[in-house]
Order: C-alpha cells, then sequence, then structure tokens
C-alpha cells in the first residue's frame, strides 16, 4: 500500500478480517485498488460501491501531498458497516494505495485540480464494471464520501446499471465548494451539479452534517434541489468531516428505501 497511517493499516486489517480481499483493477490510465466482500445471498445481482474521498490531497494549505492514500479511511468504515447480502467494493481513488508501476500515471493533478477530472472517472467506471462482472451483478449501488460523492454523482449520469445513488458528506457542486472555502476551483475537474439534471429520477440520498466545516449541508441541498429530490437530503449534527459517519449511514440509506 501507499503511505498509512497506523489508524488506516488498522482498519484495512479489520476489513480483510471481515471478509474483504484486495483487488487490483487495471484500467486506462489507471490501475485502482479495492477491497472486495462477496455477497451473502447467491442470488444477489447487486454490487454496491463505496467510493474513497480525496484522501490526503494536501500537506498543507498550499502544498499537495506527494501520496494521497488516505489516513482516515472514512469510506472503507462505511463499506464495513454495510450489514447488506449484497457484494461490496470498496474503490479507491487513482493513486490512492498504489506502489511501483501502478503509480505511473500519478501526477498530483489527479488529486488536486483534476480529481474530479473525465479521466478520473473514466477509469473509476471501468473499475466497477470489472468488479461486476467478476461478481456477476447485473446493477449497482453507488455511495461516494466527500469527494468520492462527486465521483458518484458523475459516474451516475454516464451508467444504466446504477438503481441508487448515495453520499456522505459529497461534493456535489465543486464551483460552490471553492468558493465557500476560499480554495482555488477545480479547474481540471467535472462538476457534479451540471449533470443533476439527468438524475431526476434515481433514487438517492445525500447525508451532511451542520457540524462539517470542510462540506456543510448548502453544497447537498443545493443538488437535492437540482434533482428536484429535496427530501433526499438527510442533515444531522455531531459529526465533523472525519466522521464517525458510519454510526448513521445504516441499509435503510444504502439499499435505497425511506
Amino acid at each position: 500500500m501507499g503511505c498509512t497511517t497506523p489508524l488506516a493499516i488498522d482498519v484495512h486489517r479489520e476489513a480483510l478480517r471481515c471478509g474483504f480481499h484486495e483487488m487490483r483493477l487495471p484500467t486506462q490510465p489507471f490501475t485502482l485498488y479495492g477491497l472486495l466482500r462477496p455477497g451473502l445471498s447467491p442470488h444477489s445481482k447487486v454490487l454496491r460501491v463505496y467510493i474513497e474521498g480525496d484522501g490526503h490531497a494536501w500537506e498543507s494549505r498550499t502544498r499537495p501531498s506527494t501520496d494521497p492514500t488516505p489516513r482516515n479511511p472514512v469510506t472503507l468504515r462505511l463499506a464495513m458497516a454495510d450489514p447488506g447480502a449484497d457484494t461490496v467494493l470498496y474503490l479507491a481513488r487513482p493513486c490512492q494505495y498504489v506502489q511501483g508501476e501502478d503509480r505511473r500515471q500519478c501526477s498530483k493533478r489527479y488529486w488536486t485540480s483534476a480529481r474530479l477530472g473525465p479521466e478520473v472517472i473514466n477509469s473509476l467506471g471501468a473499475a466497477i464494471t470489472l468488479a461486476k462482472a467478476a461478481c456477476g451483478a447485473e446493477q449497482v449501488i453507488l455511495v461516494g464520501f466527500s469527494g468520492g460523492g462527486g465521483a458518484a454523482a458523475l459516474l451516475a449520469a454516464t451508467r444504466e446499471d446504477v438503481a441508487f445513488l448515495g453520499t456522505v458528506a459529497g461534493n456535489l457542486d465543486t464551483e460552490a465548494w471553492a468558493d465557500l472555502q476560499g480554495v482555488s476551483p477545480l479547474t481540471e475537474s467535472l462538476n457534479p451539479m451540471a449533470v443533476a439534471p439527468s438524475l431526476q429520477h434515481l433514487p438517492q440520498r445525500h447525508l451532511s452534517s451542520r457540524t462539517d466545516a470542510t462540506m456543510p449541508p448548502e453544497i447537498s441541498a443545493k443538488f437535492c434541489r437540482a434533482v428536484n429530490q429535496s427530501e433526499s437530503c438527510v442533515v444531522i449534527s455531531g459529526v465533523p468531516h472525519g466522521g464517525p459517519w458510519q454510526r448513521y449511514w445504516g441499509y435503510d440509506y444504502s439499499s435505497g428505501k425511506p
């Protein structure tokens, strides 16, 4: 794996003990890292995909990191907490957890200005298609944390097999987020808000927290209005951006049930 903290290593080991196994997903231009937990039901034809956030993208406000592998793998905790019978895939973002030759395309732009660029979204989509074929799934449920939520929305707009879209503290409007945080816009990225009109008929749920200073509820609220599903936004309190979100993202949300 890439550079990880003791906390991240502990969570990863726990995932392996809980029945997940590692996957190397070769796509173009990235080779992606995943953890797959086989479904409990032989009749399930659904793959639940949990897409990681931006990870350790910055060393400081002005200096990008050399390795975006998350130090606090929030999304892996969400995947581990999924109690459903479907197959579960934890999908890392490009350049997270990979080493050696698998980092050959890992320019820092892919976890900064181009973190949601077309090549990133295409690579994530190809990895999902590989995993879907490997487990014999017919439909996918997409759940993403932070920037992974934005990726999930962009993927949902490009695929015909998505049954449900879920985000946790999702960056669903990159322009509004950059303005709110006073940071440079993601000039090489796609904005999930632009695809909102195409997602109006897709069941979805977007969880945010009033205590999250990084991705406050107004980011997802604007997206929920754009998809004409204001009721899909769920706002809680007491949870900062780093979690623990898994306590509030239960089976009902991830299955698409109200």
